[in-house]
């Protein structure tokens, strides 16, 4: 492998690098045989950005969900029998926005 700097230290951390994205794509090889080259990079990326625990996507609580759905309710009763899931809501909301 190919490293820049001169340092042993720098070359193992390089060289571990290069296993893991090695056994990241041959993983997504056996996995998904049949997919382009550019969804497998990009599926790479996700994968290796969560084992550095860089993955970054923020994810909505039932809480959020329910602040979110509540501001715009408006009842005509006093004792509105609206009855919300913020669990199954946030998680539907989460599968929305994680689509390409």
């Amino acid at each position: 492998m190919g490293c820049k700097r001169a340092d042993k230290k720098h070359g193992n951390i390089c060289d571990l690098a290069h296993q893991r994205v090695i056994a990241v794509v041959d993983c997504i090889d056996v996995l998904l045989p049949s997919i382009a080259v550019k969804r497998k990079k990009r599926i790479a990326r996700e994968i290796l950005s969560i084992c550095a625990g860089t993955d970054r996507r923020v994810k909505i609580s039932p809480a959020q969900a329910r602040q979110l759905v509540m501001q715009h309710l408006q009842c005509l009763s006093r004792n509105c029998p609206l009855l919300i899931f913020a669990e199954p809501l946030s998680r539907q909301l989460n599968q929305f926005f994680e689509r390409e």
